[in-house]
């Protein structure tokens, strides 16, 4: 298999990847999956968690990418990171908005 091939099916993986941690990040960010906060104190912690995971995720890639010399992946990883959860928000805002 060509280079192109293999980096083309990484790119597509990582970018599907991304979409779907940043949604799952924003379910536990707002604690509708794995922690249910009843405190402003568990609220916190929900949303300092998911953090933690979004950061060290978008770090590890940023550091990753280049070193396997995958450049594609590495901006694919980039933009799906910043771009996933503006969009996200935008339509949390915009479903509450609506009601």
């Amino acid at each position: 298999m060509a280079r192109g091939t293999e980096d083309r099916r990484v790119v597509v993986g990582v970018g599907v990847g991304n979409v779907l941690l940043c949604g799952v990040l924003l379910l536990v960010a707002v604690g509708a999956l794995f922690v249910q906060p009843t405190t402003r104190a568990e609220e916190t912690d929900a949303w300092q968690l998911a953090g933690r995971i979004y950061g060290c995720w978008l770090l590890g890639g940023l550091v990753l990418f280049p070193v396997l010399r995958m450049t594609r992946t590495w901006a694919v990883h980039l933009a799906t990171m910043i771009v996933t959860p503006v969009v996200m928000f935008a339509l949390v805002m915009l479903s509450a908005a609506t009601r």
